[in-house]
């Protein structure tokens, strides 16, 4: 699997006409505030009922916070890619961005411990992830946030790291979870 170079490329092309919203560029934190506040817009357009819309929009907030405070700037690769589409009853939301390479293992290893837990388990992971946060006085946890999208999707994380170089990996990531 090749670094997937634009918002086309990181879709299938079958669910290309799905995509509610799409973002393909640099990102900080204006930008991401614009991005969802775009993504909100498309999701009331769509006419979505509210628990649905609330969902998308909590999912969609940690994952551009997530790629915000921990991508890696790259020059050859300085974009993030973000979307929110949809296949029938089911939502997704994926993104892409450049991570340290000397990072991919403990991420790794952070959401296979999430999808390997119930919903009392990741309940019981927040709550130890919060404690923790709170008492390095650090809200930037990327486990936090990566504990409260699966919380709120349901569903197990769908994710890949692609090799770029020695020092950085490209992580592909989704989120699913269902209208209700």
């Amino acid at each position: 699997m090749s670094v997937h170079k634009s918002v086309p490329e990181f879709t299938n092309n079958s669910d290309t006409k799905n995509i509610i919203r799409a973002y393909e560029g640099e990102l900080n934190p204006q930008i991401a505030t614009s991005v969802i506040s775009l993504a909100e817009k498309n999701l009331d357009v769509k006419h979505l009922d509210y628990a649905l819309r609330k969902k998308a929009f909590h999912i969609a907030v940690e994952c551009l916070q997530n790629m915000s405070s921990h991508a890696e700037k790259n020059n050859d690769f300085p974009n993030i890619i973000f979307l929110i589409g949809h296949d029938g009853p089911e939502f997704f939301i994926r993104s892409g961005n450049v991570i340290n390479a000397g990072k991919v293992q403990s991420l790794k290893r952070k959401i296979d411990h999430i999808n390997n837990l119930d919903t009392d388990g990741l309940k019981q992971l927040h709550m130890q992830a919060i404690k923790e946060s709170m008492s390095k006085q650090d809200c930037s946890n990327p486990g936090l946030g990566l504990i409260s999208i699966a919380r709120k999707s349901g569903q197990k994380i769908d994710y890949r790291f692609i090799e770029m170089d020695t020092d950085n990996a490209y992580f592909w990531f989704s989120a699913s979870f269902k209208s209700a």
